[in-house]
């Protein structure tokens, strides 16, 4: 490739389009995001309002990239490209990507967008090292994806992977696809809604009406609403952890993956208290295997999963690979020769050598700031194990806990984006910050090794330390 080349990958969704600009070993060096219309533009030039932003934005035009991938909710021909039915976006062009094509001139490929969510975990994420993986990202329905030995499993008819439309009650509520007793009929956002309703009718008392948002009773409401104690609440989640659990249990009898990702809005916001319980019923089957392998993992991409997926499905393409054949690729790749073998895949760069990440050094930390590279911060950061520097945003642990001097879930969630597999916490000259209990369990059931010093030797053990690896940095008490 040259210049290691880069690719756009863009998740459509029904409120936003978002695209990033990926180099060929993972790397975001650029992102744009637009507000989906629904006023009737077409949904070609929505989208080409986001690729041409994010070009514009890195100073790139099209002819140096590689290629385009697009990533949309709903059926999509896998040969073909055609869309079927598209969720909470109006479609004026079934053919999009052949529109697409003709104004781009470069590869461009399109596929289902929790199928690459699933890839884009088993490429950079949670399920990075894995043969077999199923993703379950649980929102207003349960999307899913399967990688099988390395290569992502869409079937002759491109219906693997919709686990939300496995059949869990025989005559059960009707879902949205048509059928009934599926399982996000049972289990999703959507689903716990309707139960929580159906309470309020019978006279339940419940606070959760009073967090909705216009009406509409969205995951971090849910959170609030079981931090609180909602007695309803509490229910209806632990009735879904429970069959998420049993979505699980089926996934595992027809399958056996390695590890179920899950992801989605209700997981990531919810996660604290509905990993556990989810946990707790599939090891509690009265149906053993010959060993208890399976590894329940949370999705550590977050928002940037799908479009990074999107991003691999075109590379792939582009480099005539066996669609996301990623492991057994790799393989083949270490035993050549490296100075003579032909250009790496996007898929193939970052699983060879899934730590090559040119971390930034940090040259000085003082009370107040900290000098990362020759550039003065005057606030705490977060590094990512991708290398990338943000300023840490008090905010959530001030509206968890009322000081900035506890880490929470929510904090180390972004903190952890893009698979660190250890944190280094510096917590201050004084050593004031700490870890809320819950964060302690998030780490463990994450598996992400920890370790908390204060700031300054925090500092030195960042820059002596090798691997995937994050940091949280308090500057000051």
């Amino acid at each position: 490739m040259t210049n290691e080349g880069r690719f756009v990958g863009v998740d459509v969704g029904g409120t936003k389009i978002f695209a990033l600009l990926v180099t060929a070993s993972g790397e975001i060096v650029g992102e744009e995001k637009v507000a989906t219309a629904h006023d009737g533009t077409p949904m070609a030039d929505q989208i080409g309002r986001a690729i041409d932003g994010v070009l514009s934005a890195s100073e790139l035009t099209v002819d140096r990239i590689e290629g385009i991938g697009i990533a949309m909710p709903g059926s999509v021909d896998s040969e073909t490209g055609y869309l079927g039915t598209v969720p909470n976006i109006e479609i004026d062009d079934h053919r999009l990507i052949d529109t697409l094509r003709e104004r781009y001139p470069v590869p461009v490929e399109i596929g289902n967008d929790v199928n690459l969510g699933t890839l884009a975990e088993c490429w950079l994420g949670a399920g990075k090292g894995a043969d077999t993986v199923v993703g379950m990202f649980v929102g207003t329905g349960i999307g899913g994806g399967v990688v099988i030995d390395g290569r992502l499993r869409t079937g002759p008819e491109d219906l693997a992977g919709e686990i939300g439309h496995m059949v869990l009650m025989v005559d059960g509520p009707e879902c949205g696809c048509g059928n009934r007793g599926c399982f996000e009929a049972l289990a999703s956002r959507t689903a716990m809604e309707r139960a929580i309703r159906d309470g309020v009718a019978e006279g339940r008392e419940t606070i959760i009406l009073e967090l909705a948002d216009n009406g509409r009773i969205k995951s971090g409401p849910l959170r609030d609403a079981f931090r609180a104690g909602d007695e309803l609440v509490i229910e209806v989640m632990t009735r879904t952890a429970y069959l998420l659990a049993q979505g699980i249990l089926t996934i595992r009898h027809m399958v056996n993956p390695d590890m179920i990702v899950m992801g989605g809005g209700v997981i990531e916001a919810c996660e604290e208290f509905m990993m556990p319980m989810i946990e707790e019923h599939v090891r509690a089957s009265h149906m053993k295997g010959s060993r208890d392998t399976l590894q329940i993992a949370v999705s550590q991409l977050g928002d940037d999963a799908v479009a990074l997926g999107a991003a691999a499905l075109v590379e792939a393409a582009n480099s005539d690979l066996p669609v996301y054949e990623m492991r057994e690729t790799a393989v083949r790749d270490g035993e050549r020769d490296q100075a003579s073998a032909p250009e790496a895949s996007l898929l193939t760069a970052a699983a060879a050598e899934p730590g090559n990440v040119d971390y930034p050094r940090i040259d000085e930390v003082a009370f107040g700031s900290v000098t990362i590279d020759g550039e003065r911060l005057d606030h705490d950061i977060h590094l990512r194990a991708n290398g990338k520097v943000k300023e840490r945003k008090k905010k959530w642990a001030r509206k968890d806990y009322e000081t900035s001097h506890i880490l929470g879930p929510r904090e180390l969630k972004k903190a952890l984006k893009r698979g660190a597999e250890l944190l280094i916490v510096g917590a201050g000259f004084d050593s004031m910050l700490r870890l809320a209990d819950e964060g302690r369990d998030l780490l463990e059931q994450r598996g992400v090794r920890w370790e908390m010093l204060p700031t300054p030797e925090a500092v030195e053990r960042w820059n002596s330390m090798q691997g995937r690896k994050a940091l949280i940095l308090h500057v000051t008490c």
